[in-house]
């Protein structure tokens, strides 16, 4: 956290120092918060969402540079019974953080937009988030290196010469440098170097073959000339590579202006997408500068973003939008010979914010990269995978710190389970990922962009002079299930999670399936028509409907088909009706059986396989019947099989069940990763009271989405302000990317959309998406809708009228 005031370049050229102190310095970010409201810059959410750092910090400065920066800050009237020499003597020796200027409070909205790592529980209430374990940085003692928990302190070069920046600097060039390189932490034998000139600024842009003298530190008498093999002092025996998780489109960013904010977007995007370029008007207005300084480094820059297939952004917090455009169109102009075709430079250069929706770019240990451990895991009811054995940390084969000194180790692992599509981030509660053995954790855990990321110190008991392999944690990770990890999201907001009265039905004919993919695939518009025909009937058949349909007989109000009937409402002819009707009976979806009356009582029963023999039992009297042809209907030689649809299905499809899982298996079309839940019921933990329902959550390429589906497109009548507020509570509380508004209907209500997107928009952190998907299953539906899909509609129609929750 920097200030983003008229001392900003002493911010950021400290934050460059402090970070250049630390192991994996060249990782850190910056964001600028305002010193009279606390509030950090609203431009960096999404970054800081994206980059999803391990810790967020505030700088933990001495007073005299803070008197330094800002003179009186520290008065006398602020120190109760201390006079004027005192007060500078504790200026001069005494540390405070810099609370005074309250960035611990911009620090602390900064939070909720990522996920840090916290502290796993040592107490079995887990309905507090627990402490993060860093929260302030400050320059590296050496001295205290080895009782310093936290960060670990970047190794002290072996060699002489390094390319490094001077804390001294402040210039634009000089800050520019610092960011590429890092700050030495310690001055050259030669005394601080000069500030950088413009002739070292092609390097910075493009930072490719020998670099500026200005940037040679050396720890010598002896002065280094060239610069040639020269390590940065960000990398300098760290042994740490850049990798990427994925590919980039935008590979670098030129971000345009002179302030803080600017330059910390630039330290950003280079660390995030691999090259951030900070060029003030100054040097940008400047015609021979930019003619002799900036024109072929970018012309070499984009040649090589050209043949990896990416490009480069244009962008500004402070400059104009026309500035930037007018930027962009010289940096083409002076960049492409002639001849180039337009469409060719807009490949290249863009204006605007570079995409964060892909991979990105992060420093790794040189070592166990992509490592593959293969661990047994057991799958619990609920769809959890729990490891059955500890993990075990790779261990880099050369430590930061010294075996003696009793603090190792100092990485941290990060851990992707195969085909996890748990969602990702999102301060999820850290207890939640691993399998408690006992009352003390293992390690220090969260959850991050790759899955789990842990430090492997241990958190348990460490005997004195214990070898590196008794230090290290062993955590026995989880890879949660939908359910679970909407539990776990739930219980430091206060709210339990339950299975609605829809959403058991929905896992009782899940189970017997096998799978909710099992189930997503059997609910396909050509399936629905023939399950929406066992619905149960509002009302008996007159005898004119049962003489036009021989092929369907209704006991009660429960409807029984023969196949011939569900033929008729399948497409495909006799081979995929029969393949269906045989997967729903493998399942126990469908039982076979004959329609039979009873010698005694005379009443009709659906009487299925299982239970028919030469004799059987009416199953309403009791009574013992003959297998004989007056049970079933006269005019037939032989009985027909009618088939029963499991209960629970019946029951699920009458509650309009159908139109949630038609929107799931629509939500799930095209992804790569997709992982739901069935329709859940949020409760107060402390008084039980129900909250929200809703239809499906879904882990949709690690994107939480809510589901809400309407069989008529719109909210209950006088219910749609209650109904947004409860959809985006759970929304808030998850942390959701999107809401998704289904119907089998044409169209959503617009006044409903429009409320919900005024409304979403409002929420902090992050803004909720709105979306809509409409005329589910309809393409394969028949023109003409069935009695009992016209008696269905009235239903849900009275329902919605006489039921907020229907």
């Amino acid at each position: 956290m920097v200030a983003g005031d008229e001392h900003w370049r002493d911010w950021a050229m400290t934050a460059l120092t402090i970070a250049s102190g630390y192991w994996g310095g060249g990782g850190f970010i910056f964001v600028p918060f305002d010193i009279k409201t606390s509030r950090p810059a609203p431009e960096f959410a999404e970054i800081v969402r994206a980059y999803d750092p391990d810790h967020v910090v505030s700088l933990d400065l001495p007073w005299s540079t803070l008197e330094a920066w800002y003179p009186g800050i520290i008065g006398i009237d602020g120190i109760d019974g201390v006079d004027e020499s005192e007060r500078l003597r504790m200026i001069e020796t005494n540390q405070c953080h810099t609370g005074v200027i309250q960035s611990e409070t911009a620090r602390d909205e900064v939070v909720t937009w990522c996920s840090p790592m916290r502290a796993v529980p040592f107490r079995d209430d887990h309905s507090d988030r627990q402490m993060e374990t860093v929260t302030t940085l400050r320059r590296r003692d050496p001295g205290e290196d080895r009782f310093r928990r936290g960060l670990a302190p970047a190794p002290t070069p072996t060699e002489w010469a390094r390319l490094a920046a001077s804390e001294s600097w402040r210039s634009d060039l000089g800050l520019f440098a610092a960011m590429r390189v890092g700050v030495a932490q310690t001055e050259a034998a030669t005394g601080s170097p000069p500030e950088p000139t413009v002739d070292g600024l092609g390097w910075l842009i493009r930072p490719d073959g020998d670099a500026p003298t200005s940037l040679i530190w050396n720890a010598n008498q002896i002065a280094t000339r060239a610069s040639s093999g020269l390590e940065r002092w960000f990398l300098a025996d760290q042994r740490l590579i850049e990798v990427s998780t994925g590919y980039l489109k935008d590979r670098a960013a030129l971000v345009v202006g002179d302030t803080g904010t600017d330059f910390a977007l630039a330290v950003a995007y280079d660390r995030l997408i691999g090259n951030g370029i900070w060029l003030t008007p100054e040097l940008l207005d400047d015609g021979e500068v930019f003619r002799q300084e900036i024109q072929i480094p970018i012309w070499n820059l984009l040649s090589d973003l050209e043949h990896a297939a990416s490009q480069m952004v244009l962008t500004s917090t402070s400059a104009t939008d026309a500035y930037v455009e007018d930027i962009a169109l010289r940096v083409m102009a002076s960049t492409f010979p002639r001849g180039v075709t337009a469409g060719r430079e807009q490949k290249a250069v863009r204006v605007g914010s570079p995409v964060l929706d892909g991979g990105y770019l992060e420093y790794a240990v040189n070592e166990h990269v992509g490592a593959s451990v293969p661990i047994p895991v057991v799958k619990q009811s609920d769809g959890v995978l729990e490891a059955m054995a500890g993990f075990e940390s790779p261990v880099p084969s050369d430590l930061v710190y010294p075996q003696n000194s009793g603090w190792v180790p100092y990485w941290y692992v990060d851990v992707g389970f195969a085909r996890d599509t748990m969602p990702r981030g999102r301060d999820f509660p850290s207890h939640a990922l691993v399998v408690e053995d006992g009352p003390v954790p293992p390690v220090n855990l969260r959850a991050s962009r790759e899955s789990v990321s842990f430090d492997p110190h241990s958190m348990g008991f460490v005997a004195t002079g214990s070898f590196l392999p008794g230090r290290i944690g062993r955590p026995r990770l989880r890879s949660l299930s939908m359910l679970a990890w909407v539990e776990a999201m739930a219980e430091p907001e206060g709210l339990g999670v339950r299975l609605s009265q829809p959403g058991r039905q929905t896992e009782l004919v899940r189970r017997r399936l096998g799978s909710r993919d099992a189930l997503l695939d059997l609910m396909k518009p050509e399936n629905v028509e023939m399950f929406r025909a066992f619905i149960p009937r509002r009302k008996p058949p007159t005898s004119q409907e049962r003489q036009a349909d021989q092929d369907t007989v209704v006991l009660g109000l429960d409807p029984y088909l023969t196949f011939d009937a569900m033929q008729k409402l399948l497409a495909g002819g006799v081979g995929a009706a029969t393949a269906l009707v045989d997967q729903l009976s493998s399942a126990r979806l469908l039982r076979r059986g004959l329609i039979l009356d009873c010698v005694e009582c005379g009443r009709p029963s659906f009487i299925d396989a299982d239970r028919l023999g030469q004799w059987y039992e009416c199953p309403q009297c009791a009574a013992a019947n003959a297998l004989l042809s007056e049970r079933w209907k006269k005019k037939r030689s032989e009985p027909r099989w009618f088939y029963d649809l499991y209960a629970a299905f019946r029951e699920l499809l009458a509650a309009n069940g159908d139109v949630v899982l038609l929107a799931a298996s629509a939500l799930r079309a095209g992804t790569g990763t997709y992982m739901d839940a069935p329709e859940l019921e949020f409760y107060e933990l402390a008084s039980g009271d129900r909250v929200a329902e809703v239809d499906v959550i879904a882990s949709v390429n690690h994107d939480v989405v809510l589901v809400e589906a309407k069989s008529n497109g719109l909210f209950t009548k006088g219910k749609r302000g209650p109904s947004t507020k409860k959809l985006l509570r759970i929304a808030q509380v998850l942390r959701a990317d999107r809401i998704v508004l289904a119907t089998t209907q044409a169209k959503w209500n617009e006044s409903d959309v429009a409320h919900l997107e005024r409304e979403a928009a409002k929420l902090t952190p992050f803004a909720v998406k709105v979306e809509v998907k409409t005329s589910l299953g309809e393409a394969q539906m028949s023109s003409s809708p069935s009695a009992a899909e016209r008696e269905r509609s009235d239903d849900a129609e009275a329902k919605d009228e006489s039921s907020p929750e229907a």
